[in-house]
Parts: C-alpha cells; structure tokens; sequence
C-alpha cells in the first residue's frame, strides 16, 4: 500500500465488528459471514462449519484473557448457551475470541490452557484446574468471587454441564492481536488480485461498501448476513473503475420493436418529455429501446460485478454537469420557440452522452440521458422543453 499510516487512520472510523467482517470475507472459499446472527461475527462454510467469534476490544488496562476476567468467563458462557440452546452445534464450531488491544496483553494461565487442550480429556483437566485455582479446594474460595463473573462460574463449574463445557473448551481459540490488527487487515487485503497502486481506496471503499450492506440489514431488523461471492462481486467493480481500457461487448440483448412500441404506449415521464418537444415516433421508439437496454445492461453488470454504483454515480454527474452547461447555451438562443429549444438541447446531448465514456456499448449514452429524464418521476433531474418541470406537473395535476 502507499501509504500504511493514512489508511489505517481511515480506518479507525469503522467499527471493529465491520474491519473483522471484511478480514473474514477476504477468502478464496464460498463462505458467508454475518454479524449479530450466530455470534459477534460468524463464518459459515458450505459443509455447515461455523467459527463463532466474540470480538473484544481493548483500549485501556482492561484484559479479556486474564483468569478473573468477567470478558472471558462470559464469553464462555454465551457459548455454553449458544450450544445449549441449539444454535450452534459444538462438533462443528470453532469458538474464536478475537481480542483486538492498543497495547501487549498477557495471557492468564487458564486461558492459555483452554487455547491449548485440543482434546476432550485436555479440556475436562484444564476445567477442573480453572475451578481449583478460582473457587479452591472444596469451593472453600467460592463466596470471595466478584458477582460480576460468579454467575457465569455457577453454570460453567457445574458438575451437570462439565461435559458440554470441556466439548466447548477443547474448540476454543484465542486470537489476540497487539496494536497490529489494522496492519494484518491491510496486509491480507492487500494480497488479493489488486491493484496495488489503489489498494488504499479499494480497502476504504471496501470498508464503506461491508458498512452499508450491514446497514441495511440493520434497518430491516435483521441480522446482516453478507456472501465472499458478493465481496468479490464489488470488489472487482470497483476494480474495474482504475482499469478504464477494458470495453465490455453489451451484455444484455437487443430490444425487439414491439417492446420499445410498448414501452412508447406506457407514457412514462421520459416519454412526456419528448412529447413536450413534439419529437416523432420514431425517436420516441428509439429512445424507448435505448432506455430499456441500458436498464437491462446495467442490472447485469452490476450482477456480475462488472458495473460499481459509484462509477455509475459519477457517469450520471458528468452527463448533468453538460446538460446544464448546454442548457444554458441552448436558453440564449435567439429567434427560437421553446419546443426548437427543447429539440437543440436534446439532439447536443445525443451527441455528446456517448462520447462520455467509450468503453460503454453505443446505446448507453442515450439510455442513461432517457433515465435521467425520467427519474424522479415527480421532479426529473434533466429536460428537454425550458418549462419541462412545470408542464410535467401540469400533466400529473391534470392526470
């Protein structure tokens, strides 16, 4: 990357579960990862395996490994409940706490020996080690433990859930990263196929994009579930922005003349504005068919991550930034009705739209000028006629 520094500075405002759901997306496998769903964040694998992550950050003095820390024993627990409950099944997850720390953090001897029993009968005896060290022997120690973590202890010590908890035990994970996680996220985002001159915009974007998608989970009340295909998907859009020599063929089929006479009969606004000029049918029928097209061209390279909204943002910016430097031209216009004006106007943008970006199929210049004609239907962000807004009001007002 050119600049570690300035992208890990962007990156501190996104929250750590969005940088770790990027750090797990970043992967060769179909996997899908979600936040809130099955844990913190999980990862799903097409065979069914989860890795169950509570993520645990750390600014101050606070230690989430430490023997008698409440952070660690209730991670346990919420894992001893998750498995109890029938939402993850134990044989097939790994329990992974990340613990993300601005500072060297030492590892308790209880978790580290929970990190390392791999082995049931290993994790049964670092149990009982954990319940000798805390509670003593004969639980002589049991009335001296903070209530803050006591409760936890009760279910995890107890002799009816010490099988389930060393099942869980001998799965469990540390994960701890030393003022160094944004570092190795930058650096695994940086081994993909990139490249690497924009490394730092695409993980920013990237960033942007993951916060988004779980947004919109969020505000549907769901747990945000997003898929590597997916990741992929907008990354290599996105990609496809800093390789600009790379003309795609039209994707999408040809409009049939039936179809476009249709879409004329619908009177949609884009329509009723090439009606305001008193344009023949046959533009009409072209424009239909351009519009059309380039819905349907659009929709398929965004699908096969051929197309970012971001570029597709900025394509439309820069057809309004010349609509409006000729519309001003074309309003001074001496000894010209409006309707002349509306169709000057209009035949310069047909001209100019496809010249916009020649990497684009020939139909995309037009079919992006009729869109932004036509949206929003109430108030259009480009027209023909110089009155377009106040006689398509008219027109809504009298329909």
């Amino acid at each position: 990357m050119s600049s570690n520094t300035h992208a890990v500075g962007q990156m501190q405002g996104y929250m750590l579960q969005v940088r770790h759901m990027l750090f797990e997306l970043i992967s060769l496998d179909d996997i899908i990862v979600s936040v809130e769903k099955l844990d913190d964040v999980a990862v799903e694998t097409p065979d069914g395996s989860v890795i169950a992550e509570q993520l645990k950050s750390v600014t101050s003095d606070g230690n989430p490994a430490t023997d008698r820390s409440a952070v660690f024993w209730k991670t346990l627990y919420n894992w001893f409940n998750y498995v109890n409950n029938g939402s993850l099944i134990v044989d097939k997850t790994i329990f992974r706490m990340v613990v993300v720390s601005n500072h060297k953090l030492g590892v308790g001897d209880i978790a580290d020996k929970f990190h390392k029993a791999s082995k049931k009968e290993d994790a049964l005896k670092a149990l009982e080690a954990a319940k000798l060290n805390i509670w003593g022997k004969d639980d002589i120690l049991k009335s001296e433990v903070p209530d803050s973590y006591g409760s936890y202890l009760e279910v995890l010590f107890s002799p009816a859930n010490k099988d389930l908890v060393a099942q869980i035990i001998s799965r469990v994970e540390l994960d701890i990263h030393e003022n160094d996680y944004d570092e190795k996220l930058i650096k695994k985002f940086s081994g993909q196929s990139i490249p690497p001159e924009f490394a730092d915009n695409l993980l920013v974007f990237m960033l942007g994009w993951v916060t988004e998608e779980v947004n919109n989970y969020i505000k549907q009340g769901l747990p945000a579930v997003i898929t590597s295909i997916d990741y992929r998907k907008a990354l290599v859009a996105q990609c496809r922005m800093y390789n600009q020599q790379n003309a795609i063929p039209a994707l999408s089929r040809e409009i049939t003349p039936d179809e476009a006479r249709t879409e004329v009969e619908s009177q949609d606004v884009y329509i009723r504005q090439l009606d305001l000029i008193q344009m023949d049918f046959d533009d009409k029928l072209d424009a239909a068919s351009d519009y059309l097209q380039t819905k349907a061209e659009t929709t398929i390279r965004a699908e096969k991550g051929l197309f970012a909204p971001q570029s597709s943002k900025d394509y439309n910016d820069k057809i309004c930034r010349i609509w409006k430097s000729k519309r001003k031209q074309v309003l001074l216009l001496p000894a010209c009705t409006d309707v002349m004006k509306g169709q000057q106007l209009y035949a310069q943008m047909g001209e100019v739209a496809p010249q916009i970006d020649s990497a684009l199929p020939s139909f995309f210049g037009s079919g992006t000028l009729q869109t932004l004609a036509n949206n929003p239907c109430e108030d259009p962000e480009i027209g023909w006629h110089p009155n377009y807004k106040e006689l398509l009001k008219g027109d809504l007002q009298n329909g």
